[in-house]
């Protein structure tokens, strides 16, 4: 063995499974040096020994023959008539100095002679709960290079100590000691938990573990146990407002709906624009494959969940946020979106733990009472029909006669006399139906979770089991689910160690069926049409549907509408590491992930859905030749099972050398290997009859000729078979000197299956480079201020693909032909050989500090991502088969700037006060992304744009923000008739209009009213506690964004007058805006609301000059009225998203209730929202631009409670 001298320290470390003193050694040796025999022992055996260099040199060699004695034979033996003297402590030998009696004066020369002067320390680091702190840095005050580690147990040795000489004891997380070396066992030490600081966090990226003091990537990690709050199910509920660069976006209250997330703004147009969720270091897909279009889109509402809907929150341990190219770059063209990294909780040493949580959560119901419902009570809708009849304003020619209409219209006719109208129209005044309770309700959820840990020095456990029950506020909705986890670490040898980790979950989600729009009826609906007749029994009105009146009732409707979901999963992972030697370790890692969903849509027969098919009410025979749904209802199956796994071999080497181990390499690399398999089918059967077992009516398509029609030539089932399979490679090493200077570079190459681009590109590296300077060591080393500061930066390159794009043509072979006989194929993908890569480039920086004894952290962040070559559709001729083509011509810009701060004014806990902490946390994140180009400067038009595009938000316009919108120019209402009018839409415009492409007719007609996605977003939180009692209250607030307020005239949007007037439906309720509204010349100075046109006036409007030219683009005045400017507003918020009150029970109440700890809590989320007057209570997370009224984020209030035993 090669040695080095050093007046310091010699440790010589290898890892044991048995007890030192039960060690047999078999040893020959004559005359041999005790270095020699020691070093020889330690070769043969592992046995470790601590010693210095100087305290051998005076040793005499030693002649030993022994076989199978014990170690402490061996050691009597050797130290027998030598200086120095030993002690066997766990896995160490320490070697001291020998005590000699002698004279005064003949210790002194004996002192001076060994050095005795320095001691060798050793002590036992541990936390305030007893576990012993592995990894615990114990350095020399003033002589840094001096210094050492505690091992698996906490214990920690260290030579050439000065007595009196000051230890500084740290490790991340906990607050540092400092300890005088006043003797030479100190016995054990105790680290207090530290107030959160921006380096008191190990981070992990998924495949690796980073000390924070290295990290040079952007990088958020938070504690779960932070950021959840009884009342919130999923993880990703809780992320709004606690990660600068991170947006979430609400578009639904919905029980189960998953949140819409960013970070760092939005990089591709046309791919998925999600990041990628990883568990435990593997990356994790959704259930179900939604076409990324679909999940771009910001009014779909995603009921199916998400990545990590089945992962209970109370078994994860930490969130790591990835969002520049250096923290990505290991995850490859999967990643320009950023990563969310969840580390889920692992057994520990010692007793067994049973932790119980368990909460119940009100969520509180929509009330006409509620700031953002505006709508007309009873009395105020009878009003407003009766004066449109008493100025003799006609109706369209098929209308639903009920409320005043109704009853006026069975004067006319006479089938009630005008006393008996007049009673009616007094009970139509009190009716009054509360359609909110009817459709809605105030709803009770539950959430329990209970924990198993523990474990010894060679296993440890941890598994739970969880069942939560969300009631949705719309009744009938709700959401079961199941969890189960188990995570097991054993070590096999001192070498191999296995984990095993077992995920699963069984979740049921029930719906209504997404057409029934339940919600949106609520809103809708007047209020003097009854849900019941007087004797109890549902009260059915006459509605039109596609060819004629059917019976309808909301509540009918809801009850035998629904949208049911089974979905089940699992995911198992094996991991092996392997310690090849000191520096150089090998992780092997293989998981497997099997995800089953089977959703059923159904109507059945007595639905108004099921009597537009028939042709007929229910119980009615319909008409055999026009039927398409002769008997029961229909029911529409989406099966799809998702089979995945990945396959992982990976080396991580480090070395720390150098004098004070100033150096520190580490190099990571490795390869993996992943496919990713879904199969799927779908289908639509009619004859359904759930009642009487989910059977089917057997339907003869000779006697119902629609229907065998509908058979043959439309319900065609559907199979899907998709296959993704990856392999990759991938290195990342970085450099530290002195703790003050790190570099670092990772790189990533991909090749999959899927990839669509030239064959010379299907490899695709992603690399990045990035750097640290901790200025604080550097430059204020001796400050009481500064704490820490270090700067950070980074630079890196991104890709991306789509997955539906290939360089061959696809030919999807269909079935037969129900006219020619014969199989028919059709163009499935177009062959796109010279699609490029969609790349990004990002530069990050940022500076890092910690002041005034860590009571002030914080980071400032700038970012600037700029894509290249960016997907974008292209018209072409439909003479090629298709319309559209994906073409490379665009560029996008992200550019923010992200602020983390934390403020702890007060924590009086840390110096034995009366345990009082107040901590204040603000974040900030900024992105602002924009689309510098898009065209190909050869066309005057490459896309089939619709005005409809501009207005929703979802066309890309050169120099614009994505998801930017458009708007008409309100130009006031008219003097004489109070018709909306609006700047630059007259026909006089026509020739000047005829000269521009379409996009500049658009761009002339309309404006931008803004973006609908915030450009900041973000958080503040307060914790404060005294002695038992902690309160946490978070806010949220987004800016930047604006939104549409609804509709006022959605009906006003056919063409045919048999449909549309300016008179609303008797079956809609107005909002009282319309109070308001323009009665008389002169009320356009005071009111933007348009006056009720007669049938003459109204004809004039119902059709827009411009339709039937190649320009066109509006439908009507009250469609351009509904998406014009004045109907915009602010979507700035405030929101108070979380607070919660805790109670720790005292120790003495636990130990008599046999537990060892219980905490209460009592909390709520969406509390309240601040925003715009303008939006007159619209809650600024919901929006116009649908039509369809998602229902808000609700307030929820939980009691909780938290027990362990």
């Amino acid at each position: 063995m090669t040695r080095k001298k050093h007046t310091g320290l010699v440790i010589l470390l290898v890892m044991s499974f048995f007890s030192l003193r039960a060690q047999q050694v078999s040893i020959e040796a004559d005359k041999l040096p005790v270095r020699d025999i020691f070093e020889k022992v330690h070769e043969t055996y592992h046995i470790n020994f601590l010693y210095t260099e100087g305290m051998l040199e005076r040793a005499k060699p030693v002649t030993i023959y022994a076989k199978n004695i014990s170690l402490k034979q061996f050691m009597m033996t050797v130290s027998k008539e030598q200086p120095f003297d030993y002690t066997i402590k766990d896995s160490t030998i320490i070697i001291r100095y020998r005590q000699i009696n002698q004279s005064p004066s003949k210790a002194t020369i004996n002192i001076n002679m060994y050095s005795q002067a320095n001691l060798i320390i050793d002590g036992r680091i541990t936390s305030m709960d007893g576990n012993p702190i592995q990894r615990a840095t114990v350095v020399v005050k003033g002589e840094e290079t001096k210094g050492t580690i505690t091992d698996a147990k906490g214990f920690f040795y260290l030579n050439g100590v000065r007595p009196g000489s000051m230890l500084l004891i740290s490790y991340l997380g906990y607050t540092p000691r400092l300890v005088r070396a006043a003797s030479e066992h100190l016995g054990t030490i105790i680290l207090t938990e530290q107030t959160k600081t921006l380096d008191s966090l190990v981070i992990t990226n998924g495949y690796q573990d980073i000390d924070p003091r290295r990290l040079t990537s952007a990088i958020t990690t938070v504690k779960a146990k932070d950021i959840l709050v009884p009342g919130m199910f999923t993880i990703d509920q809780a992320l709004e407002g606690r990660i600068p660069g991170l947006f979430v976006l609400n578009n639904s209250g919905e029980v189960g709906a998953a949140p819409k997330v960013r970070i760092r703004g939005t990089s591709t147009i046309l791919g998925n624009q999600e990041p990628v969720w990883v568990v435990d270091g593997v990356v994790v897909n959704d259930p179900v494959n939604i076409d990324p279009s679909t999940m771009n889109d910001l009014d779909f509402v995603n009921r199916l969940g998400n990545a990590i809907s089945g992962l209970n929150p109370y078994d994860i341990e930490q969130i790591d946020v990835l969002k520049d190219a250096s923290a990505t770059a290991l995850y490859g063209v999967k990643a320009a979106n950023g990563v969310i990294v969840i580390t889920t909780k692992k057994g520990h040493s010692g007793p067994m733990n049973v932790h119980f949580t368990s909460s119940g959560t009100y969520s509180r119901r929509p009330r006409y009472t509620d700031n953002d419902v505006n709508m007309m009570n009873s009395k105020q809708r009878i009003a407003y029909s009766k004066e449109l009849i008493d100025k003799k304003l006609e109706y369209p020619d098929i209308i639903n006669y009920v409320g005043y209409e109704g009853a006026i219209y069975d004067l006319y006719s006479g089938a009630i006399d005008y006393d008996a109208f007049s009673k009616e129209v007094e009970r139509l005044e009190t009716v009054n139906t509360d359609w909110f309770n009817l459709i809605t309700r105030d709803a009770l959820s539950t959430q329990n979770t209970i924990s198993l840990s523990g474990g010894n020095n060679q296993t440890s456990y941890m598994g739970s089991f969880g069942y939560s029950n969300q009631t949705g506020t719309i009744k009938m909705d709700r959401v079961s689910s199941y969890t189960a986890f188990l995570k097991i670490d054993s070590k096999l040898s001192q070498k191999l160690d296995w984990e095993v980790n077992f995920r699963g979950n069984v979740d049921k989600r029930n719906y209504v069926a997404n057409d029934v729009d339940a919600l949106n009826y609520a809103y809708n609906t007047s209020r003097a049409i009854p849900a019941y007749n007087e004797d109890g029994s549902l009260y059915y009105y006459r509605k039109y549907g596609s060819y004629n009146y059917y019976n309808f009732n909301i509540l009918n409707e809801i009850k035998n509408s629904r949208d049911i979901t089974n979905s089940s999963g699992f995911t198992l992972t094996n991991t092996l590491n392997y310690k090849i030697s000191r520096s150089f370790k090998g992780l092997f890692l293989f998981s497997y992930t099997l995800n089953n969903t089977d959703e059923e849509v159904s109507h059945n027969e007595n639905t108004f859905y099921a009597a537009n098919l028939r042709q007929s009410d229910y119980g009615v025979t319909p008409p055999a030749t026009l039927t398409t749904l002769p008997f029961g209802g229909e029911l529409n199956s989406n099966i799809q099972r998702n089979y995945s796994y990945l396959a992982r071999a990976q080396f991580d080497y480090t070395n720390n050398f150098g004098s004070g181990y100033k150096h520190v390499w580490t190099t990571t690399f490795g390869s993996e290997i992943s496919s990713n398999k879904i199969n799927g089918q779908s289908m639509v059967q009619r004859g359904y009859l759930p009642d009487r077992g989910k059977t089917f009516a057997a339907i003869d398509p000779t006697v119902y000729p629609a229907y065998a029609a509908w058979e043959l030539e439309q319900n065609l089932n559907q199979i899907s078979d998709k296959l993704d399979n990856l392999l990759s490679g991938y290195v990342s090493t970085s450099y530290t000197y002195n703790r003050k200077y790190t570099i670092n570079a990772n790189t990533r190459t991909d090749f999959s299956n899927k990839f669509g681009s030239r064959s010379n590109e299907k490899f695709l590296p992603t690399w990045s480079v990035s750097g640290r300077w901790d200025i604080g060591q550097d430059l204020f080393q001796h400050s009481k201020a500064v704490n820490m500061l270090a700067f950070r930066g980074s630079y890196g390159f991104q890709g991306n693909m789509l997955d539906n794009e290939t360089p061959e043509l696809i030919i999807q072979q269909g079935s037969i032909d129900p006219i020619m006989g014969e199989y028919y194929s059709h163009i499935k993908y177009y062959p796109n050989p010279n699609l490029k890569w969609e790349k990004t480039g990002q530069f990050n920086g940022a500076l890092d500090f910690s002041l005034f004894g860590n009571k002030i952290n914080g980071s400032f962040t700038y970012y600037y991502k700029k894509t290249t070559n960016a997907f974008v559709n292209k018209t072409v001729s439909d003479i090629n088969g298709l319309e559209n083509y994906v073409v490379n011509s665009g560029t996008i810009t992200n550019q923010g700037v992200e602020i983390e701060l934390s403020f702890t004014p007060v924590n009086s806990a840390l110096s034995g006060g009366k345990k009082l902490v107040w901590r204040i946390d603000p974040q900030i994140g900024q992105a602002i992304n924009s689309l510098l180009s898009k065209k190909s400067k050869n066309t005057a038009s490459e896309n089939n744009n619709t005005y409809q595009n501009y207005l929703d938000g979802t066309e890309i316009v050169d120099r614009q923000s994505i998801n930017s919108f458009y708007s008409y120019q309100f130009n006031g209402l008219s003097h004489d008739k109070g018709i909306p009018t609006f700047k630059n839409d007259d026909s006089s415009e026509a020739s000047l209009l005829a000269t521009k492409d379409v996009d500049g007719v658009y761009q002339y007609v309309m404006r931008p009213s803004g973006n609908r996605v915030p450009t900041i977003q973000g958080g503040l939180s307060n914790y404060l506690q005294y002695k038992s009692f902690s309160l946490s209250i978070n806010l949220s607030y987004s800016f930047g964004s604006k939104v549409r307020l609804f509709k006022l005239y959605e009906n006003q949007g056919g063409t045919s007058r048999s449909y549309s007037t300016g008179v609303p439906l008797p079956e809609q309720n107005l909002n009282t805006i319309f109070l308001q509204r323009w009665e008389k010349p002169g009320d356009e100075t005071t009111t933007n609301v348009p006056a009720v046109l007669n049938r003459t006036d109204y004809d004039a409007t119902i059709t827009h000059w411009s339709t039937g030219q190649p320009y066109n683009y509006a439908l009507n005045v009250w469609q351009m009225y509904d998406n014009s400017d004045i109907r915009v507003a602010s979507g700035n918020f405030v929101k108070i998203k979380s607070f919660s009150l805790f109670y720790k029970m005292p120790d003495a109440f636990c130990k008599r209730a046999g537990m060892k700890d219980l905490s209460l809590s009592f909390s709520g989320t969406n509390i309240y929202t601040f925003a715009s007057d303008k939006l007159h209570g619209q809650d600024p997370e919901q929006n116009g631009f649908s039509g369809t009224i998602q229902l808000s984020p609700r307030p929820t209030f939980s009691f909780g409670i938290d027990a362990t035993f």
